[in-house]
């Protein structure tokens, strides 16, 4: 999946978790600044994200997500092992 496809899917799935509409995601947009998530957002927002695409995101890796392209990049790291476990 491309990166342009995941962050439309992320941005819809922002808009369901906080009822609000934002404009599209810049890789560079934090979290809590940029976008004004608080920990509660986050939590609702990571466990919509790892219902659509299948996958866990450690906690460990969480507290280190800080930008939308940090959130890309760890679920493009996520997708491509899931794909591998298939094809294996």
């Amino acid at each position: 999946m491309e990166r342009t496809q995941l962050s439309a899917i992320v941005l819809e799935l922002l808009e369901k978790e906080t009822g609000e509409t934002y404009d599209a995601l810049e890789d560079s947009t934090t979290l809590n600044e940029g976008l004004g998530l608080d920990s509660l957002d986050m939590a609702g927002l990571i466990l919509h994200i790892e219902s659509h695409f299948g996958v866990q995101i450690e906690t460990e890796l969480l507290e280190n997500i800080k930008t939308v392209g940090q959130i890309l990049d760890t679920l493009e790291e996520k997708i491509a092992v899931k794909e591998g476990r298939k094809a294996a």
